[in-house]
């Protein structure tokens, strides 16, 4: 298994913050967001090769973050420049998946973990990587986390799933949602999968939210909800990004050590 991290929007809620850093490249609580999520992926079984996808603006930037970096431990960080110089001209997360695909064949051949560059979570990565190798050969797995607030469910991507956590509808930003289970950019692709995603794009799927494309897949390939209970935080706005750091400075000061994300 690899894991492919989406690195190369520009984050335009975030100016001035991001207008020459990265946004996975943010400070909390002393380090970077990446940091963080590496510590999850080293806690994975088997995977050994970890590829950040992100823009020419910023392909730099990310470089030396992988050249420099000790939270990367036996992983290796590969980083991936699409090329892309603006918002406007961005290939979008399903897009950065098919460049990615195309520019490191080998990509194809085994399942690939697919991350947003720009979530911190309290649940444990490596748990839904188990539920997807626990799962018959072909099918996917998605990330699943209960949001019990109705204003925040009619602005995100809303799941449903039967008994067997098989997903059989997604919506996004329903005005009735049908469920409280939400869907952040943590998805476990089979190389089945994987290989569809050209189809996708060929019928006119969007190559920008990732979300489109699950709601496409679940119709013609097997994916599944592993349902996390604890939250995740996503950096998507300023107001958002400063109440990240105050908590995770608060857990960093109650430890008097080294902050990792669990509570």
């Amino acid at each position: 298994m690899n894991a492919l991290i989406l690195a190369a929007g520009y984050a335009t809620r975030l100016y001035p913050l991001t207008l020459d850093t990265p946004k996975p490249l943010l400070p909390v609580a002393g380090r970077p967001v990446l940091d963080y999520m590496l510590d999850e992926l080293r806690a994975i079984p088997g995977l050994r090769r970890v590829i950040v996808v992100t823009n020419h603006r910023f392909a730099s930037h990310l470089a030396r973050w992988a050249e420099t970096t000790d939270a990367a431990g036996d992983l290796l960080i590969e980083v991936l420049d699409d090329q892309t110089e603006s918002n406007e001209t961005r290939l979008g997360a399903i897009g950065d998946v098919a460049f990615a695909s195309t520019a490191i064949p080998d990509l194809l051949g085994s399942p690939l973990f697919v991350l947003a560059g720009d979530n911190l979570t309290d649940f444990r990565l490596a748990d839904l990587v188990a539920d997807f190798h626990a799962r018959h050969a072909g099918a996917s797995v998605i990330c699943l986390v209960r949001e019990p607030d109705p204003v925040t469910l009619r602005r995100s991507g809303v799941v449903t799933i039967d008994a067997t956590s098989r997903v059989t509808g997604f919506v996004e930003k329903p005005s009735d949602p049908p469920s409280d289970l939400t869907c952040p950019a943590f998805y476990v692709y089979s190389a089945e999968a994987l290989r569809l995603v050209p189809e996708y794009l060929a019928s006119g799927g969007s190559p920008d939210a990732p979300g489109n494309f699950i709601a496409w897949l679940h119709r013609v390939a097997p994916v599944y909800g592993h349902v996390f209970d604890e939250p995740r935080y996503d950096i998507g706005s300023v107001e958002s990004y400063e109440a990240v750091c105050r908590l995770f400075e608060g857990r960093r000061a109650n430890r008097g050590d080294g902050f990792v994300p669990t509570p």
